[in-house]
């Protein structure tokens, strides 16, 4: 296999434990190869069922006694398909996560990768984006800038800046397992997922930053919602993920305070 490429056509792997909290690889890898035999090239990778599953990775295995096990992303989505059946593509972000999954297996979008998966999307497909919503200015020139083909037509893949008023129906408790949301509201309360901790309402919250699947299968959307209590807050927020993008990196989701600044972050306790 060829060496990685210079600049950002290399593909990025990263592998965390704990819902992003604790970094244990970060290698660059070439495009063109599996998403699996990328990962194998820069850890040791434990497999079952014939090479297809990761059990684990640098000797740290999964455990499903106790909920346990290894989940991936590309680009911020969680992957759909075994690790041998994904072929990476220049620029993708292999991301593996050691976490508790028993409350939620699944979580289509996170936002630690952000700007994707507005720039690469997934498989191969770079879908155009819209933004939209006060204060989304900054976003679309961040994207823009990135290499995201930002449009200002209606699109599956979107950035939406919101007031918690506006945006409490998206992110309500009873779509919060559906949806795979660490950060949600509650009767405009901010709840942070704790992993066995449960969920708790942060008490410094004014706004928030999330990813969720809006509608399809794997890839075909992607929403990433920026809210706050009020328009200023939400403002803040959406400056922070415009202008540090590093604030969110490997982030399932976070909670931010009224000056936008990250105080909580989805599945860490």
């Amino acid at each position: 296999m060829a060496a990685p490429p210079p600049g950002p056509a290399a593909v990025r792997v990263t592998v965390t434990r704990d819902f992003g909290g604790r970094i244990m690889v970060s290698a660059r890898a070439a495009p063109g190869q599996s998403a699996m035999n990328a990962l194998r090239r820069v850890a040791h990778v434990g497999t079952q069922y014939g090479g297809r599953f990761v059990s684990s990775i640098n000797d740290l295995a999964g455990d499903p006694s106790a909920g346990y096990a290894w989940l991936y992303f590309v680009n911020g989505i969680q992957a759909d398909r075994g690790a041998t059946t994904y072929t990476l593509h220049p620029g993708d972000r292999e991301w593996w996560d050691y976490r508790y999954w028993t409350d939620l297996i699944q979580v289509p979008v996170a936002i630690g990768a952000w700007p994707e998966p507005f720039v690469h999307g997934f498989g191969g497909k770079a879908p155009p984006v819209s933004v939209t919503g006060p204060c989304s200015q900054q976003l679309a020139s961040a994207l823009r800038s990135a290499g995201a083909a930002v449009t200002t037509r209606t699109s599956p893949y979107r950035v939406v800046v919101q007031t918690f008023g506006q945006a409490a129906a998206a992110l309500s408790p009873s779509l919060q397992q559906g949806r795979g949301l660490t950060v949600f509201l509650d009767g405009g309360r901010v709840m942070v997922y704790r992993g066995h901790g449960g969920s708790r309402p942060d008490p410094d919250a004014r706004g928030l930053i999330v990813g969720f699947q809006p509608r399809g299968g794997t890839g075909s959307s992607a929403e990433v919602l920026v809210a706050g209590a009020d328009r200023s807050a939400a403002c803040a927020a959406a400056h922070t993920l415009a202008t540090d993008p590093a604030a969110v990196r490997l982030d399932y989701a976070v909670a931010t305070d009224a000056a936008g600044h990250v105080v909580a972050e989805g599945g860490r306790p």
